[in-house]
């Protein structure tokens, strides 16, 4: 089996058509049909079907596929290692980091990144936790930091962070920050959160439910980025990761909430994935500036 029998199969199926292949491929047709009859020759088994529409895989072929992807993904992982080590200022690294720790994080760790390796490529998914561990799992990202904890015995979980989760209120709000306030109190105003199937929304939305308060959002909002703006102009109030909030934001202000367990952060990586070494310098870089947020004890 060569690597060449595998593109052909995946751009036949990217393209819809041996004829799409062979021009994405920069061959003729029957090379690469002649490819794709030795694929199957050597598997045993039919891994396309092959129509006047043109040409889709069978069970088998999308497994194949699959796997294929994932060997053109090591292949380019494998280079890029070995330009590195020889000194070229190339590679890829590609990060996935839930909404709520993205403010404090990208900015910083895309920074400190370009200074060290400024040929590097590099591509940052910010998303839901749920959507980054699929992207990790399917090998569209090396690793992610989503929030925790995460049931998959195909991933690896690196505890980073627990993040304290606080009221967010505007400063004209009549609900004091001095003490801890009750989740029942902050839960009498009208809130600005994520939508309802975003995993901070759930995970206040139980603990309310554990207190016997049931929250009323009025206001949905996808992502955090504009819920404070909101809360600002008087929209309501919110809960939010104390990361996830700009230091010195005009209008606002924070209180703590009590009985309110904290927000665990985690960095995920897939259990039979080889990091190249650009991903490498991510998570490093990644775990020095968690740890410069952690409180010496």
């Amino acid at each position: 089996m060569e690597f060449r029998h595998l593109e052909a199969l995946v751009a036949i199926v990217e393209e819809g058509s041996f004829t799409s292949a062979a021009d994405v491929l920069n061959t003729v047709q029957s090379n690469v049909s002649e490819q794709i009859r030795q694929l199957e020759a050597e598997l045993g088994v039919p891994l396309l079907v092959r129509s006047r529409r043109g040409a889709e895989p069978t069970e088998v072929g999308r497994a194949v596929v699959a796997r294929a992807r994932r060997i053109a993904r090591e292949r380019d992982g494998l280079l890029a290692d070995v330009a590195a080590i020889e000194g070229l200022e190339v590679g890829e690294a590609s990060v996935g980091v839930v909404g709520t720790a993205s403010r404090w994080l990208v900015p910083e760790l895309v920074g400190s990144l370009r200074r060290r390796a400024p040929g590097v490529h590099f591509r940052i998914n910010e998303g839901t936790s749920e959507r980054l561990v699929t992207g990790v799992l399917d090998g569209e990202l090396s690793q992610a930091l989503v929030t925790g904890p995460i049931a998959n015995d195909r991933l690896i979980e690196e505890h980073l962070l627990d993040e304290r989760l606080v009221g967010l209120v505007p400063d004209a709000s009549p609900i004091s920050g001095d003490a801890p306030v009750p989740l029942a109190r902050i839960a009498r105003e009208p809130m600005v959160m994520p939508q309802a199937n975003n995993p901070l929304r759930l995970e206040v939305q139980q603990a309310a439910a554990a207190v016997g308060v049931e929250l009323e959002v009025p206001i949905e909002i996808e992502g955090v980025r504009l819920i404070g703006d909101l809360v600002a102009a008087g929209a309501g109030v919110s809960i939010l990761p104390e990361t996830a909030i700009p230091e010195d934001a005009p209008g606002l202000r924070t209180v703590a909430i009590d009985g309110l367990p904290p927000r665990r952060l985690v960095l995920v990586t897939r259990r039979d994935a080889q990091l190249s070494i650009a991903d490498r310098a991510v998570r490093e870089q990644v775990l020095a500036m968690v740890a410069a947020r952690v409180p010496k004890r």
